[in-house]
């Protein structure tokens, strides 16, 4: 065996020491966010295929000797970009879910007793993280009515109705510009 060919199955052996594993993690993920209800059975598969399509990919070039080093680092960086910006809107989707889940229980907390200014608070807070913010207005409001004390409440009614003012003001240039 020349150095050359050496050299070769080395560096076939190294792309193969980085890619493997790097495959393995996203399956695991993949896995595990199936398993954890994050992801639907429907969307783990999608991701496994297309993982599988990498993975084909990835040991066609290993194999045969192609793309070179810097091609199988390109797909795997790739494919770790994808999965963090995957993660990243299933995370998002499962915090507005939690924060509707919120907005539920404040809401039956209020039901219960209507003076609860906690309660009332806490919902203007949760519909100014999801963005409703003239229902967090009207909560804010009401929370300060029954505790004019709370400066945490009146901190955020004032930033709900600075993004109110935003908001109106965005409409109103939309109509005329």
């Amino acid at each position: 065996m020349g150095s050359q060919e050496f050299i070769a199955m080395l560096e076939r052996l190294f792309k193969a020491f980085i890619f493997v594993p790097c495959m393995a993690l996203i399956a695991w993920w993949l896995f595990s966010a199936w398993l954890d209800h994050t992801l639907t059975l429907g969307e783990a598969a999608a991701g496994i295929v297309l993982l599988a399509g990498a993975f084909l990919l990835g040991v066609i070039s290993i194999v045969s000797g192609g793309w070179g080093f810097l091609g199988i680092l390109a797909l795997i960086y790739v494919l770790l970009l994808a999965l963090v910006v995957w993660e990243y809107v299933y995370w998002r989707r499962r915090e507005r879910e939690h924060w509707r889940d919120q907005i539920e229980r404040y809401q039956e907390a209020i039901a219960r007793d209507p003076l609860n200014a906690a309660a009332y608070s806490f919902l203007g807070h949760t519909h100014l993280a999801l963005g409703s913010i003239d229902e967090a207005v009207s909560a804010l409001e009401q929370a300060l009515a029954l505790d004019p004390r709370s400066d945490k409440d009146r901190r955020l009614l004032r930033r709900a109705r600075e993004l109110q003012e935003r908001l109106v003001s965005q409409r109103r240039r939309r109509r005329t510009g």
